[in-house]
Parts: C-alpha cells; sequence; structure tokens
C-alpha cells in the first residue's frame, strides 16, 4: 500500500513541475518588456523645480492611474542616483490615503513628508527648511496593479541670491546713503550695479513701490556677470526732495529681492512766503511783533524787511527754521510804529542762494485799531443771565459790540458751537421746543480780529415724552401669572407729572384704575394679571404737567409667553481655550438663559454603530453585549451641564483623545427650546508645545476609520459540521499585465487546479484507508492559541537596492500563502461524531482582475484544535501585497466552547 502511496506522490511532483516551468516563462516574457518600460521613465528629462534655503519646497507627482479601475499599489520616491528610497507609501492594503508612510532615517527624512489632494495631479512631496544638500535629481517611482510603473524626475536647484547692489552718481562715485545734491529743474542720473546670483536677477528702480523706467545691460567684471541699470531723469521736481529710490535685484520670487536704497537731496526753490501778524491794525507807540514765513526752500530761505521799499534798520529780526519741516523759515520783526508810518507799505522778501533771481516778496499797509467789546442781551434789555420759556414760545436775543475800525460781521454760539445761518446782531428763536435750551453767546469781528461774549443760559420746559427706546414695547406674560409693567417718562419741569394707563384688548379700549397706578417722579408702575394664554393686550401709558400733556403714549404689548428659539450660528472657537459661541434667538417674551450639555461622543457612537446593524465580530465572538452596554450609557445623564446668561461657553478639562457632543439651548420660564443645537464629534486632542491649547476636530480623523476587506468563506463537510474561515481577504491582485495574458494565464490556473482537484482528492481517499486501518489514541484536548504575524523584516525592507526590489517584482509575481497542516484529529475521521474538511479557502477580488487567494482557515469540528505550527508564512512580493495579511495580531478561535 505504501509503495502505491509513494508512486502517486511522485507522478504529483512531475506535473507540478511541469507547471510551473511553464508560469515561469510567462512571466519573464511580461517582465522583460517592463523593465525597459522602467529604465525609459529612469532617464526622463527632469523638471527644472528652483528652492530657496530654509523655506519650503513642493516636488509634484501624479497619482492618477491610467486607467479608471486601476489604483496606485506602492509609491517610491529616490534621490540622485542612489537606490535607496528616500521616502514609500505603501497602499497595497487599500485605500492609497490611509496608507502607511515612512521615510528614510536622516535629516532629510525628517523634513519629508508626502501630500495627497482631493485630486491625485495635486499630490506632491513636501521638502521642509530646504538645506543646501538637498539640491539634485529627485525620482517619483510609481507602481499600480494593472498597470506599469510610471516615473516623474525633478531637478531641485537652490537659488543663490545676488551681492548686494551698488549705487554710482555721474562721477562714478559710489553712494553709500544720500545722493545728490541735485537741483530743482535739472536732470538727475543713479547707477545700480549687481554682482552674481543664480538665476541672474533682474535689476530695477523703485520709488515709493512704483517702478522707474531704466535702461539695464549686462557686463562682466573680473570673470563675474554683472547686471546694470542706469536711471536717467531729465527734470527733477519737487517731490523727489527727501524720498528714497531703491535698487531692487530678485532673480526669482521664491526669494525676498536684495536692495540698497538711498536718500535723494534736491534743493529746491521758494514757493511762498507770507507776512503773518495778529491783525491789519497796529497801535502807535506800541511794539508789535510781525512774522513772516517762507515755505518751500531749500536750503533754508534768506528773509529780509522793507518799509516802503527801503531796507528797515535797527530792527529786532529773529530767524528761525523748523526743526520738522525743513522747507519752513520764519522772521520775525518787533516793529514800533508811529502816526507817520500810517499807510506805508511793508515788504518780507525771501530767496534762495543757490538759484538766481529766484526772490519773491509778501506786501502789506499798516494800520492801527483794535477789536471789538461784545456782550448779549435780551431784546427788551433785560438783564437776566437765565431765561425760562415753555414749548411753542419765542425769544430775541441782541449782541452789542464796541469796535474800531467797525464790525465787520457777527455770529452767534450755542453751547460753544458756531450756528449756520445767523450772521447779524439780532437773533429770533421762534416756536421753541426742547432742543432749543442752551447757552447762548455772539462774536463780533473786525480787522483786529474776532471777540466773543459770555452766555446767556435759555431753558426750555417741555410736556412728557418717553424715554428714548420705550416708545414701543413687549412683554411676555404666563396666565395667572402677574407682571409688572413699567412706564418712563422724560420732562420739564419733572415735579408736576402725572400719569394714566389705558387698557386696549381686541374687543374696546378701557381705562386703568388709579388705585392700580404707582407713580414716583418720571417713573409709574401698573401691575397686570393675565387671564388667558391666548389674549393680546396693549397698555398705553400717558403723563402730563404744567406745561401740557402727553401727544404719543408709550406702549406695552402684552404677549402670550413662549419658550425661547433655539440658539443660532453656533460655532466652536479655539484661540487660547476651547469656547462655543452662538447668537441668541427671540426670548419668547421672558428672561431666557442658555445651557450647554455635554454628552461623551464615543457612547453614541457605539449606539449608532448598533443601530444601523453592523456586522459582529470578525472572528465569530459578537460584540453585541458591548453594544448594549454602549447603549445604556448613552441614554444616562450628560456628562455635565454648564449655564450662562449669554449663548458663550468656555470649556476645561476635557478628556484628550476622546470624542463629545455638545447640546445647547436657551431656556425661559416656559421651557427651553426644541430641538437643541447639536455639535457632533468634538474630538479634544492631545496638548501640542508648551501651551494649554485643545485641538479640534469634528470629524473622524482617517486613522480612527477602520476599513476591512470581505471575509474569506470556509467549506467543509461531514457529520461534524463545517470548518468557519477566520482569515481576512485581501484585495485582489491582477496576473499579468493585459487581456492576453490574464486570458492565458486563468487558462494555466484552470488546469492547474483540476490536476490539482485530481491529485488531493487521490491522496485523501488513500489516506483514509490508510488511517481506518490504524485507529490511534486520541491526544488530550490543548488550547487554541493565537498566532501572531511575522515580524516585518520578513518581507522585502523599503531600504533594500532598487535593482533588489526591481528583481522582487520580475520574480512573477509571489504572493504571500498561509499553509496548514492538520493537527491529529481527536477521534477517528470514519467514526462518528468526524468533522468535516479542516481547511476552508476564502477568495476575494477586487474589480475585473482575478485576485490571489487568502486561506480562510476553520475549525475542523468540536473536538479539533489548531496547533500554533499550524500557520507558517511564505515572503510576499512587493508587486503582489493583496496576498499580505493585514497589519497586528491574527486570532483564531472556536465556536465549541469545551475547546478552551
Amino acid at each position: 500500500m505504501w509503495a502505491n502511496v509513494s508512486k502517486t506522490l511522485s507522478i504529483v511532483d512531475r506535473s507540478w513541475l511541469l507547471l510551473l516551468t511553464l508560469l515561469i516563462c510567462l512571466q519573464l516574457n511580461g517582465s522583460l518588456a517592463d523593465e525597459e518600460s522602467q529604465d525609459f521613465q529612469k532617464n526622463i528629462p527632469a523638471r527644472l523645480v528652483w528652492a530657496a534655503l530654509g523655506r519650503t519646497v513642493d516636488l509634484p507627482c501624479d497619482l492618477t492611474p491610467p486607467t479608471p479601475q486601476d489604483s496606485v499599489k506602492l509609491l517610491l520616491w529616490f534621490k540622485d542616483t542612489t537606490g535607496i528610497p528616500l521616502y514609500s507609501l505603501d497602499s497595497r492594503g487599500g485605500n492609497v490615503k490611509l496608507a502607511p508612510h515612512a521615510a528614510i532615517a536622516s535629516d532629510l527624512g525628517q523634513r519629508l513628508f508626502f501630500s495627497i489632494g482631493d485630486n491625485p495631479k495635486d499630490s506632491r512631496l513636501q521638502i521642509n527648511d530646504v538645506k543646501p544638500e538637498d539640491g539634485g535629481v529627485y525620482r517619483c517611482r510609481i507602481d499600480f496593479f494593472n498597470s506599469p510603473t510610471r516615473n516623474f524626475r525633478h531637478n531641485l536647484t537652490l537659488v543663490v541670491p545676488p551681492e548686494e547692489p551698488r549705487i554710482f552718481d555721474a562721477q562714478g562715485k559710489e553712494i553709500s546713503q544720500m545722493a545728490g545734491p541735485f537741483r530743482e529743474g535739472y536732470e538727475l542720473f543713479l547707477c545700480c550695479q549687481v554682482k552674481g546670483g543664480r538665476p541672474p536677477p533682474k535689476v530695477t528702480w523703485w520709488r515709493d513701490d512704483i517702478e522707474l523706467i531704466g535702461t539695464s545691460h549686462t557686463s562682466v567684471e573680473e570673470g563675474a556677470t554683472v547686471m546694470v541699470n542706469q536711471l536717467l531723469i531729465g527734470t527733477t521736481t519737487r517731490d523727489y526732495y527727501g524720498t528714497r529710490i531703491e535698487c531692487r535685484a530678485q532673480g526669482t520670487r521664491l526669494v525676498e529681492p536684495v536692495t540698497k536704497d538711498v536718500t535723494v537731496q534736491v534743493h529746491l526753490k521758494p514757493v511762498r512766503v507770507k507776512i503773518i501778524t495778529p491783525n491789519d491794525l497796529l497801535t502807535a507807540g506800541h511794539p508789535v511783533p510781525i512774522r513772516c514765513e517762507s515755505w518751500g526752500s531749500y536750503p533754508a530761505a534768506k528773509i529780509a524787511w522793507l518799509l516802503d521799499g527801503e531796507p528797515i534798520r535797527n530792527a529786532e529780526v529773529t530767524v528761525h527754521n523748523d526743526k520738522e519741516d525743513a522747507n519752513i523759515t520764519t522772521s520775525t520783526l518787533t516793529l514800533k510804529v508811529t502816526s507817520e508810518n500810517d499807510n506805508a507799505e511793508l515788504t518780507c522778501r525771501a530767496t534762495n542762494p543757490w538759484f538766481s533771481g529766484g526772490a519773491i516778496e509778501d506786501k502789506r499797509i499798516i494800520r492801527v485799531a483794535y477789536p471789538p467789546t461784545v456782550s448779549v442781551h435780551l431784546a427788551n434789555e433785560d438783564p437776566s443771565r437765565v431765561v425760562t420759556r415753555a414749548e411753542g414760545q419765542n425769544v430775541t436775543f441782541k449782541c452789542r459790540a464796541d469796535a474800531r475800525p467797525p464790525v465787520t460781521s457777527y455770529s452767534w454760539f450755542k453751547n460753544g458751537m458756531r450756528m449756520s445761518g445767523e450772521s447779524t446782531e439780532i437773533m429770533h428763536l421762534t416756536q421753541l421746543e426742547r432742543e432749543s435750551a442752551g447757552a447762548y453767546a455772539c462774536g463780533a469781528t473786525n480787522t483786529e480780529g474776532e471777540t466773543r461774549s459770555s452766555s446767556l443760559t435759555l431753558k426750555v420746559q417741555f410736556s412728557p415724552r418717553c424715554k428714548p427706546g420705550t416708545e414701543q414695547t413687549s412683554i411676555g406674560a404666563i396666565n395667572m401669572h402677574s407682571i409688572q409693567v413699567k412706564c418712563e417718562v422724560d420732562a420739564d419741569p419733572p415735579e408736576s407729572v402725572r400719569f394714566s394707563w389705558t387698557y386696549n384688548n381686541t374687543r374696546n379700549v378701557s381705562p386703568v384704575l388709579n388705585s392700580r397706578i404707582q407713580s414716583n417722579g418720571l417713573t409709574s408702575t401698573v401691575t397686570y394679571l393675565p387671564q388667558t394664554d391666548s389674549e393680546l393686550i396693549t397698555l398705553a401709558c400717558w403723563a402730563s404737567n404744567a406745561v401740557g400733556r402727553q401727544t404719543t403714549p408709550c406702549q406695552v404689548h402684552i404677549l402670550p409667553a413662549n419658550p425661547p428659539e433655539a440658539p443660532k450660528a453656533c460655532e466652536l472657537r479655539n484661540d487660547t481655550v476651547l469656547e462655543v459661541v452662538c447668537v441668541a434667538g427671540s426670548d419668547g417674551g421672558l428672561s431666557q438663559y442658555f445651557m450647554l450639555e455635554v454628552v461623551g461622543g464615543d457612547l453614541l457612537y457605539a449606539s449608532e454603530t448598533a443601530a444601523a446593524g453592523l456586522p459582529r465580530g470578525q472572528f465569530g465572538e459578537s460584540i453585541d453585549n458591548e453594544i448594549s452596554t454602549l447603549n445604556d450609557q448613552a441614554t444616562s445623564a450628560p456628562i455635565f451641564r454648564m449655564q450662562e446668561n449669554s449663548p458663550q461657553f468656555r470649556l476645561n478639562n476635557l478628556e484628550p483623545g476622546r470624542e463629545y457632543q455638545f447640546l445647547v439651548y436657551a431656556v425661559n420660564a416656559k421651557g427651553r427650546s426644541e430641538p437643541p443645537v447639536v455639535i457632533e464629534r468634538v474630538r479634544v486632542a492631545a496638548q501640542l508645545g508648551p501651551y494649554d491649547e485643545s485641538i479640534l476636530s469634528e470629524d473622524p480623523t482617517p486613522a480612527e476609520t477602520t476599513h476591512h476587506g470581505g471575509s474569506g468563506s470556509a467549506g467543509g463537510g461531514g457529520a461534524g459540521g463545517n470548518g468557519n474561515a477566520v482569515g481576512n481577504v485581501g484585495t485582489g491582485a491582477s496576473i499579468g499585465n493585459g487581456p492576453e495574458k490574464q486570458a492565458s494565464t486563468l487558462l494555466i490556473l484552470a488546469a492547474v487546479v483540476a490536476i490539482g482537484a485530481v491529485i488531493v482528492t487521490s491522496i485523501i481517499v488513500a489516506g483514509i484507508v490508510v488511517v481506518c486501518r490504524h485507529r490511534p489514541r486520541p491526544p488530550e484536548p490543548q488550547e487554541v492559541r493565537k498566532s501572531m504575524r511575522p515580524a516585518r523584516n520578513d518581507v522585502p525592507s523599503m531600504y533594500i537596492e532598487e535593482d533588489e526590489l526591481n528583481e522582487l517584482e520580475e520574480g512573477g509575481g509571489r504572493a504571500a500563502e498561509i499553509r496548514a497542516r492538520v493537527a491529529p484529529p481527536t477521534s477517528h475521521l470514519c467514526g462518528p461524531g468526524g468533522g468535516g474538511s479542516v481547511m476552508g479557502a476564502g477568495v476575494g477580488t477586487t474589480g475585473p482582475s482575478s485576485g490571489g487567494p487568502i486561506v480562510g482557515l476553520g475549525v475542523a469540528g468540536p473536538h479539533h484544535y489548531i496547533s500554533e505550527s499550524f500557520i507558517q508564512y511564505a515572503q510576499p512580493s512587493l508587486n503582489d501585497p493583496d496576498l499580505i495579511l493585514p497589519r497586528g495580531e491574527l486570532e483564531f478561535t472556536t465556536l465549541d466552547p469545551t475547546l478552551k
């Protein structure tokens, strides 16, 4: 019998060897073509990218797959000719946005990050804090599941700033700070030279952020390229005085331009000269200072005084140059006039010695006078300084003035402010109003100046009127709950104010009894008791005093009170502390306050998961108990509540790393707003840096979203029951690179499967016969153990040379596989209670390509176990990541509670 079995196995080995040889030949044919394509892409022209030291630069890498059905499998970044990847992104396990990132353990690796945009074309590698050694050629390599590898090359070139610009004048003398002096009306010439820089800089002239047009050319000095720009202004205008002209050199916008600026010094002609005196009339025999100012001259103008065309001798003259404005020169002449000087011509002359024939003059005729003396009275000559009138009455004021020369104009003032439209000695005020009250004064003007009188006070008494803002008010009321309705007015005189109220409903208007009215000065209060919740009431308040009765009442509308509106426009703020800020809605007619409730977001999420009917535990264990427990917690009281008078809440000491839900209400005596404002899934992250701040996220981060492949199915037969699959199905990997290769590969696989099925069936039959003849004693039950996934160093590292990585890919896309060996059964396979198939296979596919299988491991029967040696791993290929088990611990469980 054993001889027959050995013969059968020998035939099987020869069949497998033949099939394996055919598969290797087919795969090598496709790998050679792929290698030629990859070598071509490695040598594609590099795109020039400029980078500045200390800045951040982006190297784009388009992740768009060639076909919509394809997706990115692996992304690698290389620098220069080294085969060691600088950066990798392994998306063989699923979504590329959730794929793990890895960078080389170096200074450059710590400054790299690959950013995946919403559009795959916007994906890019970011290099932070660029350093001189970062320059070079970078290559982005993208491997797809079903398409050829794609490469992008970028030549990262560092910007070298040019030297500081040098500025020269027309004589070739270098200027450090001050250019000139130039004269107003003459030409201005400057030359700027800039040496070095990569890329070559553009040299320009600027004034007040406005570019000046110059002439540019290039020269060579001591073997270095020098950029030159010459600025020529034909006529120098006054506005160039004191301005700064800047020479700017900039090769790229990545760095700030290198600049040098100088201040332009311009000699200016005097623009204006003016005699400034306290008056036009002088008093004989009294010394009078007379000032003359000159504007616009630089350097300071020289000022000379003349009287009737002759220089003034033996007079005191003081010259002052304004430090804040160097263009102003002031000369003060102390002049003592006599009667002979009446109608004499006084001249002030200003000149600049840098300009010939540029003198300007100001002339004035000397006269003698005194300013007006002014007082204000009532037209009837009443000497009272306080005048009282009632609203609607009239009053007339008169201004008296004594002046030499005569008064030229009158003016009137109220509370210190000039009144428009009043320019005569008589002022009439008619139909006085409350606003007419105030302090009135008059002013008179002659050539000596303007004089204002002392004030006369006018008081205007008026009838009552509503205090501003209380003309129309509303109050919310609750049935059978009394409320106090208040009315406030302004009135003069305030001592004699009396109040009355009227009651107006939808049917009639009635007076309110005086016994129900309480008045105190300018305030009156009525107590009102609502009889129903729906009746609309208006209370009108009337007041009167000695002047008259109020013309328009103050109205208070009594409305049925309602619960408040929910707060609006709620938002989270995280400046220095976590805040929830909303806008208050209507208060429903009653005073309101605001409440915030904090609920644990993880509890709510668990209950939502249970309600959505999500799948049970991955390995056969139910998670219903956990969800049920969380549901109980989710319906319990909030973690805490906060109450504020305004809808602003400051939250402290929330647990980091946990999700919360915020509920915001407005509350008054009628209840609270419904539904509440809900802010869901607020996450408080751990503290970053030395500051005590919370980082918020209203949505779970990608790392918290779990993605699973489909479950592999296990088939098992026999009286003992079916095996259960516990392996997750990975994403499918394509076999071959095109339709013809896929078809041929599928045919070969079908043939292999058919032959293998025949061979396996023969082996099983032979084994059953042997086992039935030899019934061994069953071993003791053993504990079902956990098998951990092997360490990552069992698979190709991202730091191997690229040539080795290509060899792995050319090897036929080996898939990771799980081999299983059946442990000795606890009961005879032929006896009663024997289990079904020990192993069930589950196959997952993604898209049109057929994927590699993941073997789902099942339990043969209630008395079988899986030993730790049951699971073996083969090294996976980087081109076939769909056969690599998910990261983390792989746990095997049994449905039989007796297996412990």
